[in-house]
């Protein structure tokens, strides 16, 4: 039994039903027509040019996370069109698969934020406790702190009356010993002049300070000469590229550098118009759908089979 697009878009439909209902994945379907068809894994891989992982990712539903969506399309489509079924049910298929997969990650993702925000408030709960009791504490200590009586010592009169009694006697004192010392200097001074002896004199002669220039020798210092020479080689102008699609085709085109110009499936009807530094790799999924023209000149693609994956470089190598 197969599962629609609006099933998988609704949330309440997809939890009653997901016990119940079998989802015929894109993989399925191409697994089944190519076993009724006969054709093995290695059969497929030499025909659409893709690698045997490649293939059973495919028909496993196994994403990869290196293949993007668009790449991943082109080939189902390419994988559809070689089993000659259906491509637009089997990309219907591959789309109803990508949806089912992005509702079950917001599941996951809204049960995981559930779980964090659970323990967020537990987290919340938990603090606003601790700073209710510490403010409690603050409150208790700072009511008892008001009743504690402080002490303070009086001072008694008898250290007061030494105190006084010890300056007076100082002051008293004090001349005594300036008028002692004074009288000794005086004998030591008299006593010392009649010790000395003086010297002749003699003529003292200044030393003349004999100032001489200083020459010092810079080293003369030479700025090189910077040339420039221009470079005669010119830039590499980039060329256009156009190409006109009558079929549905998947496209990469990079240019010289590995830039990634233009990659996905391209519509019948379009036509796109690239430029970038030659040479040009481009793979066409369907060539014979394709009209090429480069620098104005048109590009044979005859020579390609068709069906099959074309690779080349522009302007052809000779």
């Amino acid at each position: 039994m197969t599962i629609d697009l609006e099933t998988l878009k609704d949330p309440d439909k997809t939890a009653e039903s997901q016990d119940n209902i079998d989802v015929v994945t894109a993989g399925q379907m191409l697994q089944d027509a190519r076993m009724a068809s006969g054709i093995s894994v290695q059969e497929v891989s030499n025909h659409i040019h893709l690698k045997l992982s490649v293939i059973n990712n495919i028909e496993q539903s196994v994403g990869d996370k290196r293949i993007s969506s668009t790449f991943m399309r082109g080939y189902i489509r390419c994988y559809a069109r070689y089993l000659k079924i259906s491509e637009n049910e089997v990309i219907a298929a591959y789309d109803c698969q990508n949806v089912a997969c992005e509702q079950q990650a917001e599941l996951q993702s809204f049960s995981c934020r559930t779980k964090l925000e659970a323990h967020d408030n537990r987290l919340m709960l938990v603090s606003y406790g601790i700073i209710g009791f510490m403010l409690a504490v603050f409150l208790i200590w700072g009511l008892r702190g008001d009743d504690v009586d402080v002490v303070v010592p009086e001072p008694t009169i008898t250290q007061t009356i030494e105190s006084v009694g010890a300056v007076t006697v100082i002051e008293e004192q004090a001349p005594l010993v300036v008028a002692e010392r004074v009288e000794f200097d005086r004998t030591a001074a008299q006593t010392a002049a009649l010790d000395v002896i003086v010297p002749p004199s003699s003529e003292v002669v200044p030393a003349e300070v004999l100032v001489q220039p200083v020459v010092s020798a810079l080293p003369t210092i030479t700025s090189p000469v910077v040339t420039n020479t221009p470079d005669n080689k010119s830039a590499a102008v980039a060329q256009s590229l156009v190409l006109t699609f009558a079929g549905d085709c998947w496209i990469q085109i990079k240019d010289k550098n590995g830039k990634t110009l233009s990659t996905g499936v391209i519509k019948a009807g379009q036509s796109i118009l690239l430029q970038g530094l030659a040479p040009l790799s481009i793979k066409l999924g369907a060539p014979e759908y394709v009209t090429m023209s480069y620098a104005g000149e048109p590009i044979d693609l005859s020579t390609f089979k068709q069906g099959r994956l074309a690779k080349f470089k522009v302007p052809f190598e000779a």
